[in-house]
């Protein structure tokens, strides 16, 4: 028997494996390095700033490449692994709707990632090794970042967008998931789709209602990262 054919597919699938595995090391590597360098640029930020306070100097100046260093770092892993998970929660989101009121927390959810990958926790992250206070560590970030919403503004937007998409299930109705089914087809539907737990097809509105508050919250996040 010709085992030809069984074996390049076998070949050529190990080599995928191997090429994927080795963009995944190039991928960590390449994240260390960034990592380290942001590192290395806060140390000397850090250190500035003593210097600076030592001597009284107020409108002390960074290293364009130490700035440089510490933003590109956090944009490329703390920024981006928010919106990967923003967007899951998303996802999720829009599903459970149809499924229980309780969906709305998705968008807390986010605001609480939000919160999680913000600006301050990650200095306090990468400066645990230095003695400086909430208020040092606020004039640095100022120093570094551009501004930021502050978060009792972001809390604020978060419960009036909660409030919002709550207050939508009372006039939440099916708009074009069912438009063009006949009534016995959304009977045999929903059938299906309540069989994990009771499917509310009406929902629908509601479920968009919490999507458009969670891309909110995603779009000032992406407004702050690309703003000047």
């Amino acid at each position: 028997m010709n085992n030809q054919p069984f074996n390049n597919y076998s070949n050529s699938g190990q080599n995928n494996n191997d090429y994927q595995r080795q963009r995944q090391l190039d991928a960590d590597r390449q994240k260390q390095t960034y990592k380290m360098a942001a590192e290395q640029a806060l140390d000397h930020i850090a250190r500035d700033y003593q210097n600076a306070q030592a001597n009284n100097l107020k409108n002390w100046k960074l290293d364009p490449s130490d700035k440089a260093a510490v933003i590109r770092y956090y944009k490329r892993y703390w920024d981006s692994q928010f919106i990967s998970i923003s967007i899951s929660i998303l996802i999720l989101t829009f599903l459970v709707s149809f499924y229980t009121k309780w969906a709305v927390f998705g968008i807390f959810a986010v605001f609480i990632f939000r919160i999680r990958f913000s600006q301050p926790v990650f200095l306090r992250y990468l400066l645990n090794d230095h003695e400086l206070t909430g208020k040092q560590i606020t004039e640095i970030k100022d120093k570094i970042f551009y501004k930021q919403l502050e978060t009792s503004m972001t809390a604020l937007l978060t419960a009036i967008l909660i409030l919002v998409s709550y207050s939508s299930l009372l006039f939440s109705k099916s708009i074009y998931l069912a438009k063009d089914m006949s009534f016995d087809e959304i009977q045999k539907l929903v059938s299906i789709l309540s069989k994990p737990s009771p499917f509310y097809l009406e929902n629908e509105l509601f479920a968009y209602f919490n999507v458009a508050s969670i891309l909110v919250l995603m779009l000032l996040k992406i407004y702050e990262k690309w703003s000047k």
